[in-house]
This record gives structure tokens, C-alpha cells and sequence, in this order.
């Protein structure tokens, strides 16, 4: 069972390791430099008024502030109505008592600029041959009519039934929860010392991203860098009794607050995890194929040996569900990135790496991801996936031995560390090592990304009674976005008019 962390977590107890070498770079890619974050001036949105701007501030209506605004341990409690439906004031306006970051001369207006972010609509790629009738009973998948790259049935065969010396092992590194600078170090330490994949491109990661304590400056960083940004809820509930609606909300509406806020393009959000891994069954699934999602990755996979490739949802699940309710109807082209079972070195089974039983030692961790990777490896070479959260990082000897496990593999000439999104453009095309240097999924051009985000501005809100202060480089929201009211003007999920009972 996946055990998840709660944001914010305690603050990390580890520090950064002295004894790593660098690994050698291969070939000639050259990383950018990276900006430094030293003496950054934040911007500081409505906060530090000047008596001069006050009167206008009052006129324009700008965002009322708190009287006696709580402290970051006082957040609790449910989401604070609106008191009237003429303005979205929070508060009366004492000029003396606002919560104040640090001083700044710079103030925020109040009118944003208007940003269409489905100027990048969501797709999935259009489908080659026929596909069965979506939501209607899912038949039992046979490989003559379930064909790539629309299609897959999954289990253990190799895509494009290329000879097992020829396929590339994938590895997928995923992080669940929110991104804030709790885990900006560890992120820095993994993606940001060199590590690079045998064509000179660095290594990628997939983002799981919940909404609620996360810094969109730096999901800014980490998309411009390559790395994927997905789904993982609004509100990070469980989902298993969640409406469709429900479910569009959380997860179309966290993809369109990464785009809002993040600066992540709508067509780039392309997969969701449930939080808990609590799936919502068909309604989850029809969620996701109504809003041109292309994958999830929420389905523990207990048959590991070997282990089984992703798959689509056009056909019934050819797997045991672990975690009910699983969908029964068809989702054509709908993927999953199965969770495919380790076993910890006493034999036990977890569903992500941070759910295992870890070892009191850093040689013991990396020998029990090693053990895992090598199952596949030696086997059909199915995609690897390291999936954990950041917490589990702050024990310094889980750090150390997940990164003698990185540097290990990252040596190896047939391993690829890269996304979700990658690795299912492969699985669509398989492509033999031979000619795996050229494939152009696995390239790094990012010049379509926006730049990093080094001067970030602190939106500073309402949410739940408290006040809350949200990093972004795009513009600040009227509200703390959250489900139903992300705060973004061209949102398409905030006013959507849906059958109740979907």
C-alpha cells in the first residue's frame, strides 16, 4: 500500500552528501548554466503599501486583508465562504496590521493580464485503426486487433516483439505532492550534478503535483529543465466515492492551475496518480477520456516476473485489482503506466519505493532497488519505475543509497532515465537501441518551454480562514485557487455544467 505524506512535511534532517563523485559526462552535451537564487528580490503581491497607494487601492477594490491574520500552524478548518456576492473582500482593511513576507517596492495590481492557457488545448494522439465504443463493457483484449500504437494489451510481451537485447531499459523516476523548497535540494542534488542519458541529454523526471503548499516558480524551473509535470489532485483526497464532476475538478483543474500558475502548457499535462493510489473506478476513467488525458499511473501490478509493460484501457485489465474500484468499461487510448510490485529484501511487496521495507543502511537500500531494477533488467526489460515522495529522502541514508543505486545505472550504455511521456512514445514506437541516439522523443530541445522563473512574485490570499502566500511567475489569481475556483478566467472546469449524479 502506497503511504502518503501529508504537506507540508518537517522540515529535512538531511544534508547534502560530500562523498558522491560526479559521474562523468557522456558525449558533448553541455547542461545550461543554472541561475543562481542568491539576493533575488521576490516580488511581494499586496503587501507594503505606501500611503499614497492606499485610498486607490481602496477605490480599485483590491483584495481586502485579514485583520488578524493567522499563523502557518493555525491553517485548519473548511474553506471560508465568501461573505458577500458583490465583492471577493476577505476582511476588513486596517493599513497598519497586513501580514508582511519582506519589504519590496514593488506592488502587484490587481488586473492581470488575461491569459488563455487552452491556446494549448489537451489531445491525445488520434487513433490509426478502429477502437471499441468507449464506456461500454471492456471485451478481453486479443493482440490481433489491439495494435500499436493505439493499442496494447500489456503483460509481459515486448513491444514491436523486438529480440530483449535490443530494448532499452527505462527507468521512470516519479516524486507524488506538492513542490516548495522542502524538496528543492534534493531535486537540485538528482537532476542538476551532470547525471545525463546516453545520447548527452540529462535526466528527467515525472512530477506528480497537488496543489496545496506547492511553489509554481518552481514547477516552472523543473518544466523548463525537461521534466514532466502531472496531475495528482487539487485537494489531495481520497477519490474512490468521487463523482465524474468530482473527479474533472481535482484533476482537470489541477492541470489547469499547472498551466495558470506554473507556466506549463495544457497539452503537456498528459497523466494523473490518484492520491492514496484511491482510483474512482469508471467514473475515473471516463474522466480521464472525456478530457483527453493520455495516461494514469494509479494501479498497482502484483505479477512481477516479469514484470508487465503499459497498456491501454480499450480492453479489459488483464491484471488482479489491488486497490477496487478498477475500471470495467473501455477507454480507448487511454494508457497505464502499471505500478509494478518490488519486494523488499525480506520479501514483502510494496507498490512504491517508499512504501518498502528500507534497510537501516544506505548499501542495504541501494541492494534493494538494485534487486528490484535487475528483475526487470534481466528479464523483458519493462519500464522501471522508481516512484516514491520527497519525504522519504529527509533519512540521509535512503539519499545516500538511492543515489549510489542512480549512479550505478546511470553508467550503463542501454539505460534511459527518462518521463512517463517519453517512455509511452517508445512503447507506441518501439525503437532498437541501434537507432535509440536519434529517437526524437528522447531528445532535449525545451526552447518551446518558458525560461525559469528567478523573481517570482508572492501572491498572498485567503484559504481556509488563514492567509496563504503562493509563488508564481505568471499573474496572480483574484482567490487561493482550489477545486471549482482555480481563479484562472478562461478556465473551462470552474463553471462546467454536468449532470450531478455523473
Amino acid at each position: 500500500q502506497q503511504q502518503q505524506q501529508q504537506q507540508p512535511v518537517q522540515q529535512s534532517t538531511y544534508r547534502p552528501l560530500e562523498i558522491l563523485t560526479t559521474p562523468a559526462p557522456r558525449e558533448t552535451y553541455k547542461p545550461q548554466e543554472k541561475p543562481t537564487y542568491n539576493n533575488q528580490q521576490s516580488l511581494i503581491y499586496n503587501t507594503d503599501y505606501d500611503e499614497d497607494l492606499i485610498a486607490q487601492i481602496e477605490q480599485d477594490n483590491v483584495y481586502d486583508q485579514p485583520t488578524r491574520p493567522p499563523t502557518r500552524s493555525s491553517y485548519t478548518g473548511q474553506e471560508r465562504d465568501t461573505p458577500t456576492a458583490v465583492t471577493s473582500n476577505r476582511g476588513t482593511h486596517p493599513p497598519r496590521t497586513r501580514p508582511t513576507l519582506k519589504p519590496s517596492g514593488t506592488i502587484v495590481s490587481k488586473a492581470q493580464e488575461f491569459v488563455d492557457i487552452y491556446r494549448n488545448p489537451p489531445t491525445r494522439p488520434d487513433p490509426l485503426y478502429p477502437q471499441p465504443t468507449p464506456d461500454k463493457t471492456a471485451a478481453k483484449c486479443r493482440k490481433d486487433v489491439c495494435l500499436l500504437p493505439d493499442c496494447a494489451c500489456g503483460g509481459k510481451d515486448i513491444p514491436g516483439d523486438l529480440p530483449v537485447e535490443t530494448v532499452p531499459q527505462i527507468v521512470l523516476i516519479t516524486f507524488d505532492d506538492s513542490v516548495n523548497d522542502l524538496n528543492k535540494q534534493l531535486y537540485t542534488d538528482l537532476f542538476e550534478k551532470g547525471r545525463v542519458n546516453p545520447n548527452g541529454c540529462p535526466i528527467t523526471a515525472t512530477f506528480y503535483v497537488s496543489h496545496e503548499w506547492t511553489d509554481y516558480s518552481q514547477v516552472q524551473n523543473l518544466y523548463s529543465d525537461g521534466h514532466e509535470m502531472a496531475s495528482h489532485t487539487v485537494s489531495h483526497s481520497f477519490g474512490e466515492q468521487f463523482s465524474q464532476k468530482k473527479w474533472t475538478r481535482e484533476i482537470a483543474g489541477q492541470r489547469e492551475i499547472l498551466a495558470a500558475y506554473g507556466g506549463v502548457k495544457l497539452s503537456d499535462v498528459r497523466g494523473m496518480r490518484a492520491p492514496f493510489l484511491s482510483v474512482g473506478g469508471n467514473k475515473m476513467y471516463k474522466m480521464l477520456y472525456d478530457s483527453n488525458f493520455t495516461y494514469d499511473s494509479s494501479l498497482p501490478v502484483y505479477e512481477n516476473r516479469p514484470p508487465s509493460w503499459p497498456y491501454t484501457f480499450d480492453y479489459k485489465i488483464f491484471h488482479d485489482c489491488m486497490i477496487p474500484p478498477c475500471p470495467t468499461r473501455s477507454y480507448p487510448g487511454v494508457w497505464q503506466v502499471p505500478m509494478v510490485m518490488w519486494q523488499d529484501l525480506n520479501g514483502g511487496r510494496c507498490s512504491m519505493g517508499d512504501a518498502c521495507s528500507n534497510p537501516s543502511e544506505s548499501d542495504g537500500v541501494q541492494k534493494m532497488i538494485m534487486k528490484n531494477f535487475e528483475r526487470h533488467y534481466t528479464t523483458n526489460r519493462a519500464p522501471f519505475g522508481l516512484f516514491y515522495h520527497a519525504a522519504w529522502f529527509t533519512q540521509p541514508h535512503h539519499k545516500e543509497g538511492f543515489i549510489k543505486f542512480l549512479d550505478a545505472i546511470n553508467q550503463m550504455p542501454d539505460v534511459w532515465i527518462v518521463t512517463n511521456w517519453q517512455m509511452l512514445q517508445w512503447v507506441r514506437d518501439p525503437t532498437p537501441i541501434s537507432r535509440i541516439n536519434s529517437f526524437q522523443p528522447f531528445q532535449c530541445d525545451y526552447s518551446d518551454r518558458p525560461k525559469r522563473c528567478n523573481n517570482p512574485k508572492v501572491c498572498n490570499l485567503w484559504h481556509k480562514s488563514g492567509v496563504r502566500y503562493m509563488k508564481t511567475c505568471q499573474p496572480c489569481p483574484d482567490i487561493y485557487p482550489w477545486t471549482g475556483k482555480s481563479g484562472i478566467r478562461s478556465s473551462r472546469i470552474d463553471n462546467e455544467i454536468e449532470d450531478s449524479t455523473a
